[in-house]
């Protein structure tokens, strides 16, 4: 049986020449590795990124550099140009629970004790194992060591020990990875699956009930592969992004560069299809921004598609993903503002079915529809909503109803399932069979309960006198239920809005719909409630 010893040169020689398959860099950056100093054999991931550097970048020339410098100063007693390089350590979790750690690099002599008073408050100087230590007065126990005049090591767990005791660096899958991978900008992330690979997979496939089918294939990532690579670039507008994983063997890598192709055109049809939902219609505006959000689709998913290297499957976002981002950025308000533009003009149109329904209803019967339809004591039964059925062209669905039975009774209430299209608010989010579209009705309104109004009962003018209001989502009602908005006309304004943007719509009594901001003067609009008020109207 091959030793320990045998074992761990047999793995080391193995990552050596699988990381030897990464993409490189330029000669700059290759020429300096990574630091596997205090990263422990039972470590799992180690991040890395370097602060002066981000800092000093000329791509970050116009970012608040002296904000960050006063911050660190007051609030940690460290000038962040001062911090050369930030390595993050995690360990496999042990009986003081989670393990990890960091280590501070300085340019500059940096004692743990001038740090700011208020830090050092919640630690305490002791001596544990033999080490001069701060120690975290409450749980959970962190330890600050000072490894040298300008290393500062932070421990959890116990972990403090561990990365001491590693030293120069340990011979495990991680620091191993590490001492390989040359030194890039921005930050970099190495992870090792051995440790954790039951867990991820544990994790992965508990949750393989909420993936649809074209995503099941990622449950088995955690199989597939035996170490991950990230090196991310955050410089502003020239950034790049690069994910390699190494599999296990190349059918493994196969597999994995199958399932992420997979995933991406599953993302991309979901996402294209999201959006195209909200820019229908024969617009040219729309139609436009139809072609870029397809073309869109097509260049990031094409940006996202792996690459296959024998083990090494690596997906590469580079170049100007700053202003890829910036561009989705601003797509994504006018996509929003293209759907609630066409939410609020199929408000209206139908909300101008409603009104032509109305006037015809007047022509057939020359006079507006009660607000209910009553029985012969005058107990309303049903909605005037569908009194206006045969006018919506709705005649089969009118038929169905027993007018002189109430709108919940055993044979009414299940056609409340069957409301027209007309009767629902594409913006109002409302139980089903609900509406927002309702009469105001009141002593002096359009709609009252002295019976019928006719056109000619209206002095105030049919353009200047409201016939159908769109409610607050909270005040929507049941189409077939005869309940409408009772207006307070000392509070005329409390039942409407919230559905959109800015405002509400309104139906006038000649047909026409306006829409109401949500500023408009309460007297105004308590005067384009009423019908025969005989008031002047600035609207």
């Amino acid at each position: 049986m091959r030793s320990r010893k045998t074992l761990c040169s047999i793995t080391a020689c193995w990552l050596c020449w699988t990381v030897s398959l990464l993409p490189s860099t330029s000669s700059a950056q290759t020429a300096e590795k990574l630091s596997n100093q205090y990263i422990p054999d039972d470590a799992v991931a180690a991040g890395f990124l370097s602060p002066r550097q981000m800092l000093t970048s000329p791509e970050w020339k116009l970012a608040p550099i002296e904000v960050a410098q006063a911050a660190g100063m007051q609030y940690v007693g460290v000038d962040p140009l001062n911090i050369n390089d930030i390595k993050v350590i995690v360990g496999m979790p042990g009986p003081m629970g989670p393990q990890a750690g960091a280590v501070f690099e300085l340019n500059v002599d940096t004692a743990i004790g001038q740090l700011n008073p208020m830090i050092l408050n919640e630690f305490e100087a002791k001596e544990v194992d033999g080490l001069e230590v701060y120690e975290s007065r409450r749980p959970p126990i962190v330890r600050l060591h000072q490894a040298g005049p300008r290393t500062i090591l932070v421990g959890s767990g116990g972990y403090l020990t561990k990365m001491l005791a590693a030293g120069e660096g340990g011979t495990g899958q991680v620091p191993t990875l590490v001492s390989r991978i040359p030194r890039r900008d921005g930050v970099t992330l190495v992870a090792g699956m051995q440790q954790i690979r039951p867990l991820v997979t544990g994790m992965l496939q508990q949750n393989a009930g909420q993936l649809p089918p074209q995503l099941k294939g990622l449950t088995e990532i955690g199989e597939l592969t035996d170490a991950l690579y990230v090196n991310m670039d955050y410089a502003p507008m020239s950034g790049s992004l690069m994910i390699s994983a190494i599999g296990r063997d190349e059918d493994s890598a196969a597999k994995l560069e199958e399932t992420l192709n997979q995933a991406i055109d599953f993302g991309r049809m979901m996402a294209t299809s999201e959006m195209m939902n909200n820019v229908r219609g024969d617009d040219p505006v729309n139609q436009a921004m139809a072609k870029y959000i397809e073309r869109l689709g097509t260049e990031i998913s094409a940006m996202l598609r792996p690459e296959r290297r024998e083990k090494i499957v690596t997906m590469k976002l580079s170049g100007n993903v700053g202003t890829t981002g910036v561009l989705v950025g601003l797509l994504l308000p006018a996509v929003q503002a293209s759907r609630e533009a066409a939410r609020r003009m199929q408000a209206s149109n139908e909300l101008k079915q409603i009104g032509l329904a109305m006037h015809n209803y007047h022509s057939a019967f020359r006079k507006l529809p009660d607000r209910a339809i009553r029985d012969e004591n005058g107990k309303p039964l049903l909605s005037w909503r569908v009194a206006i059925l045969p006018f919506i062209e709705q005649q089969q669905l009118y038929e169905q109803f027993h007018l002189d039975e109430p709108w919940d009774s055993p044979h009414n209430r299940p056609l409340l399932d069957q409301m027209p299209s007309v009767y629902a608010d594409p913006s109002a989010i409302v139980p089903p069979g609900h509406t927002v579209f309702q009469v105001p009705h009141g002593d002096g309104l359009l709609f009252h309960d002295s019976g019928p109004t006719a056109f000619r009962d209206v002095i105030d003018g049919l353009s200047n006198t409201i016939m159908v209001i769109e409610s607050s989502r909270e005040a929507a009602v049941p189409w077939t239920k005869p309940v409408d908005m009772e207006f307070d006309l000392a509070d005329p304004l409390a039942k409407t809005g919230g559905n959109r943007p800015g405002g509400f719509h309104v139906l006038m009594g000649d047909g026409a719909v306006r829409f109401i901001a949500n500023s408009i003067d309460p007297e105004t609009f308590k005067k384009l409630l009423t019908s025969a008020g005989a008031e002047p109207i600035e609207f």
